[in-house]
């Protein structure tokens, strides 16, 4: 519940008018997407070494956050952008291929990767302690030739080295929630 409902509520002045208001089901009001629900680590299959997820992050150095993690669509595109950011906080520069991204859809209790109808061939190198930011939506063009959305959870993962295993790549995933 957003701080303007509650302060409407309180301005009934009796506790039934205030309970009318509270949900305890955590919904929250509809121009706010509800949050991405407990998910494993990693979502879906890779066959990277290792995985680390936006949404159980803690001490890694190397991560995918998404800002914001929620979003509606309209005609299959979220209505706000979402801006996808990997963090470097490894003293070692990572090179990778920018466009190397792979998509997972999750509309209700399983995961689906979505085909690869294309990919792209770069070069970027994230510098130690520095980010490298792309919007949701190029990431899916990245793999989409038609990057129309469903609602429901998407994973964005992309695979980066690993700074502290010569040779190993980590599978680092954004979790991204879709609503109608």
């Amino acid at each position: 519940m957003n701080r303007r409902t509650f302060l409407a509520c309180l301005g009934g002045g009796s506790t039934v008018a205030l309970a009318g208001c509270l949900d305890d089901t955590g919904a929250t009001d509809a121009d706010e997407p509800p949050e991405i629900p407990p998910q494993s680590c990693p979502p879906a299959e890779t066959d990277r070494a290792s995985s680390v997820c936006s949404h159980t992050v803690e001490t890694e150095t190397v991560y995918l956050d998404p800002s914001p993690s929620a979003a509606t669509l309209d005609a299959g595109t979220p209505t706000e952008e979402i801006t996808v950011t990997l963090h470097n906080q490894s003293a070692t520069a990572l090179s990778f291929n920018p466009h190397s991204w792979r998509l997972w859809h999750n509309p209700d209790s399983s995961w689906t990767a979505l085909d690869q109808e294309r990919s792209g061939n770069g070069h970027v190198t994230v510098p130690p302690e520095s980010t490298h930011s792309w919007s949701f939506m190029e990431t899916v063009d990245s793999v989409r030739t038609e990057p129309a959305l469903d609602p429901g959870v998407y994973a964005a993962e992309l695979g980066v080295p690993d700074p502290e295993a010569d040779g190993d790549w980590i599978a680092c995933f954004a979790l991204v929630r879709l609503t109608t």
